[in-house]
């Protein structure tokens, strides 16, 4: 009997060691998907690598699964497949949420699981064109930062701008300034990373109401920050609102 059970448990052990090769070997398929800009099979083969995890007996709630619904999150809206964008968000926010309510200091990278799901979220609530769901979250989503991981959160400004554009989206302009402020003021302290982004964000939010000259005083000043900073996504994004701002200037 020791010998048959021996020689079971060998061959359970190799089967799960080749299981946890293939499921790797999923993962990084479908990292490489993502970085080819195939979206569709990048979120099939992370679905394929959860499933695989599954039978592995890895815990839904594992961080590596987590970091699987976020990547799926972000593709899903990508593609514009909302619904599933909305439910893999909803899973990763779940799971960290729960994580960050347990007694002791906050884990760093579930911080930011947790604040990349969120922002991921609202914006699909607003790409839905729910922009009240979107401000909900939004509004959630700074408290919970700022009661959990207190009020210098790097990731508090990001939000705020992102729910400053909310605003800017339904034409409640103040409202939407007062957040921008807020959020460029949080920003210069303590996330400086993304303080050109958000200055952009204020600019854009004044040249709608007409404030022009402000506007471009803003804009001069994200465009030679992300100079610096070789952020040229934001350079094409200012240097296209600077266009914008002078045809109004023109008129």
């Amino acid at each position: 009997g020791g010998g048959i059970n021996a020689e079971y448990g060998k061959q359970w052990y190799q089967r799960r060691v080749r299981g946890e090769k293939y499921v790797y070997l999923l993962d990084q398929l479908g990292n490489i998907a993502l970085t080819l800009e195939r979206y569709n099979e990048a979120a099939q083969l992370y679905q394929a690598t959860i499933d695989g995890l599954a039978l592995n007996n890895i815990p839904r709630n594992s961080r590596k699964i987590t970091e699987l619904f976020l990547k799926m999150g972000q593709i899903y809206a990508i593609i514009a497949d909302y619904t599933q964008a909305e439910l893999s968000f909803l899973h990763v926010i779940e799971v960290t949420t729960a994580e960050l309510r347990k007694p002791g200091p906050p884990n760093r990278d579930v911080v930011h699981l947790n604040g990349l799901a969120f922002e991921g979220l609202g914006k699909v609530y607003v790409s839905m064109g729910q922009t009240e769901n979107a401000l909900h979250m939004y509004r959630y989503s700074i408290e919970f930062a700022r009661s959990s991981l207190g009020p210098d959160d790097a990731h508090i400004p990001v939000l705020l701008s992102d729910m400053a554009f909310t605003y800017q989206k339904k034409g409640r302009l103040k409202e939407a300034l007062a957040a921008a402020n807020e959020a460029v003021e949080l920003s210069s302290k303590n996330n400086p990373m993304v303080y050109q982004v958000i200055l952009c964000n204020k600019a854009t939010i004044l040249s709608e109401m007409g404030e022009i000259e402000e506007a471009g005083k803003l804009y001069d000043e994200a465009l030679k920050i992300a100079r610096k900073k070789s952020d040229w996504s934001t350079i094409q994004e200012v240097m296209q609102n600077q266009k914008i701002l002078k045809k109004k200037q023109e008129k």
